[in-house]
């Protein structure tokens, strides 16, 4: 499949998440307030034929961020 990267269409294919430990990121607010981040991955794309300097696969993510006040 094509998907955008880098501002052109590269040839990819998605790969399946087979486990999942996605914790919530938190953050002091100077109002005293807590703010909860957490970052759900909701597809990933494995760039065909293309690696970084270090010869790793290039990845595109797709996610959701899910923010939650205490």
């Amino acid at each position: 499949m094509k998907i955008p990267y880098q501002g052109k269409e590269v040839e990819a294919t998605e790969v399946e998440v087979v486990l999942s430990q996605e914790g919530w990121n938190e953050y002091q607010l100077s109002d005293g307030k807590v703010l909860l981040l957490k970052t759900v991955l909701t597809c990933i794309y494995k760039v065909d034929g293309l690696t970084d300097k270090d010869g790793s696969p290039v990845y595109q993510l797709q996610t959701h961020l899910v923010p939650r006040v205490k």
